[in-house]
């Protein structure tokens, strides 16, 4: 199984356009893609109305006091992000909302990028890596703070809803623009 998985992450990354990195795509399905709760309910499916690629379904209940409750992580397909500048993908919420999304760099610190979307089309979302700002709300003890952003070795992508009531959200894959 590893070795499946091995292999079809590798034919991701040589699909991928030269001037973008693929950090996780949905082809494979949900390999690689879990959710903190099994609240949250996971499926991939093509979206008539979105990009023409395998999209992610999230459907997630509303808050409880478990802040990562309704966090979806997705394992890196490329770990090195150092040849790009930017993440980006696309999302459409079912209602308008905050979406969170958050990545450890090697240094083990947090940075997370805030989007506010608008309610039921598709939507561009890029952040920068030299805007990023740490996560002014969560460190891991082991966090280097106060070390630059370090892009060469992340092990993942994640995202949460930041609204107060449940919902749902399609996403595309993530990538890494030059």
């Amino acid at each position: 199984m590893f070795a499946l998985h091995a292999l079809a992450m590798l034919f991701n990354i040589l699909l991928a356009p030269a001037d973008e990195l693929v950090i996780h795509s949905f082809k494979n399905g949900l390999v690689g893609v879990r959710a903190a709760s099994a609240d949250v309910h996971l499926s991939v499916r093509r979206d008539p109305s979105g990009p023409d690629q395998p999209v992610l379904h999230v459907e997630y209940p509303a808050p409880t006091n478990n802040a990562a409750g309704r966090d979806v992580q997705c394992e890196a397909e490329n770990r090195n992000w150092s040849r790009g500048r930017a993440v980006s993908f696309l999302v459409r919420p079912a209602h308008a909302q905050r979406l969170s999304v958050s990545f450890f760099d090697r240094n083990r610190v947090v940075y997370t990028h805030w989007a506010d979307l608008k309610e039921g089309v598709w939507q561009a979302v890029q952040f920068s890596f030299q805007a990023m700002k740490p996560n002014p709300y969560f460190q891991p003890p082991d966090a280097k703070q106060g070390s630059p952003i370090d892009v060469s070795d992340v092990a993942f992508i994640a995202f949460a809803p930041q609204d107060r009531t449940a919902g749902e959200l399609a996403i595309s894959s993530f990538v890494v623009e030059n």
